[in-house]
């Protein structure tokens, strides 16, 4: 077996070189490990995400960093320009896919990836904690974005790899329901971590009563401890040996082929198009949707810590179900299923007033889950060895959406906030069109002779 299956935890420390010489661990379909090893592969994956959600008021680039802003007097287009670079900085993925192919690496890649946003976190804590200037603040909280989206994305395609290579097809509506089931729970207990430090009258009566800016500067000290642990789960996956394993990175011509692969089968382009379009029209508008919440509500209570349970609580519970609907009936399912709810949050967000407004955080998170399924589609579209890269092309595409952040605070600033809304709208019907047209329910690897 490969050298990095002695690389895990203790469970496994006494385990054969070869699956097969332990006939009670048999092996699953698509995957060459045996089902003892998928299962902590599993673990792994579904404890890494549950950590970041846990750090989700930090993690989560969007709310908590546009109502900073906003305190420093800045602009509803500036205040955006987080979400923004987090979208533009995560092309950073692609140039390592490129060049730092091997599987070997996906661990070491992944752990580095833990800790330069853990970094990151930690200076803008230090930032605050010095009372340094309102333009080091602002530009920490940006460059914060920008490192979470370089960071975010290698993790992302190095994890989707290694679910991919490391456990079977068959056992993935397992993996995500786990994973998008369990982990949002965690993300519900930060935010009332959040909302604990940033309103006088919490959620359940308790609050810590901090003022502005200790009780940012606590809520981002308090995720870098999170976000180490999730490196050390990093480094106990277990990689299956791979039947071609690259030394350096990929000629010119190998570029091309992918790009070409990506860019003509259907599946994998109209995906993307798709994801973009669902990015643009259901993620890129929440910190709108957040401002618009302040706007209503701020003279009763800062909800920002309310905003993030209900988007989590409610991603929660779609989570565990659309787990089960991707076990039951296709990929294309959960896309449709996810994309619809977005929009049916905007419906709400247009239509509603006063408390009932936070009502539209909720289906946003579950709706949100779009983020798992897309990739998803795209990875089943692909052969192993081309899993990584293809996620990460996806994650070059969705960079655009940083395009659509800044429209979405430039429109609000000139024709109010509800023009971006229904702009979001427009283009989330625009996706279910897409989806319905172009995308085949069970998507096939573009070539499967192919490692």
């Amino acid at each position: 077996m490969d050298e990095n299956q002695n690389e895990g935890p203790d469970p496994f420390a006494s385990r054969p070189e070869s699956p097969s010489s332990i006939p009670s661990l048999l092996t699953d379909d698509d995957c060459p490990l045996p089902v003892a090893f998928q299962r902590w592969n599993i673990c792994c994956f579904a404890a890494i995400f549950g950590l970041y959600y846990l750090a989700a008021p930090v993690s989560y680039i969007g709310i908590t960093h546009a109502n900073l802003l906003k305190e420093l007097g800045h602009q509803d287009t500036f205040a955006n320009l987080p979400s923004a670079i987090y979208q533009w900085t995560s092309v950073f993925a692609v140039f390592v896919a490129w060049f730092l192919p091997n599987p070997k690496l996906l661990k070491p890649l992944l752990v580095a990836a833990m800790v330069a946003m853990a970094g990151i976190s930690a200076a803008v804590a230090a930032i605050l904690w010095l009372q340094l200037s309102a333009g080091v603040l602002s530009a920490g909280v940006v460059a914060h974005g920008a490192v979470f989206g370089a960071a975010n994305g290698v993790s992302l395609t190095t994890m989707w790899e290694l679910v991919r290579r490391g456990v079977s097809t068959s056992r993935r509506g397992h993996v995500l329901g786990l994973t998008f089931g369990f982990g949002p729970l965690l993300a519900c207990v930060g935010s009332l971590g959040q909302q604990a430090l940033f309103s006088k009258s919490a959620i359940g009566g308790f609050s810590f009563g901090y003022a502005f800016p200790t009780n940012y500067l606590v809520l981002f000290a308090a995720v870098v401890p999170i976000l180490l642990v999730c490196s050390a789960f990093a480094g106990t996956f277990v990689v299956p040996s791979a039947a071609y394993e690259p030394h350096g990175g990929p000629h010119l011509k190998e570029i091309a082929s992918g790009l070409r692969q990506f860019f003509t089968y259907r599946p994998l382009v109209f995906g993307a198009v798709a994801y973009l379009l669902v990015y643009s029209g259901g993620n890129a508008i929440i910190p709108n949707v957040s401002l618009r919440a302040k706007e209503l509500l701020e003279e009763e209570m800062d909800t920002q810590g309310i905003q993030q349970f209900l988007r989590f609580g409610f991603k929660a519970a779609t989570g565990v179900f659309l787990g089960w609907l991707l076990a039951k009936t296709s990929p294309k399912a959960t896309l449709l299923a996810t994309t619809s709810v977005l929009l049916l949050a905007l419906a709400w967000v247009l239509n509603s007033r006063g408390w009932w407004c936070l009502m539209s955080f909720g289906l946003l998170g579950s709706g949100e889950l779009f983020g798992a399924y897309f990739p998803n589609y795209v990875a089943t579209a692909s052969p192993k060895s081309r899993v990584r890269l293809n996620i990460a092309y996806l994650g070059l595409l969705s960079s655009l959406v940083g395009v659509a952040s800044l429209g979405y605070g430039w429109i609000a600033d000139e024709f109010g906030r509800f023009a971006s809304f229904y702009t979001a709208a427009g283009v989330l019907v625009l996706a279910i069109v897409l989806i319905m047209v172009a995308l085949p329910a069970r998507p096939v690897p573009f070539s499967q002779g192919e490692e």
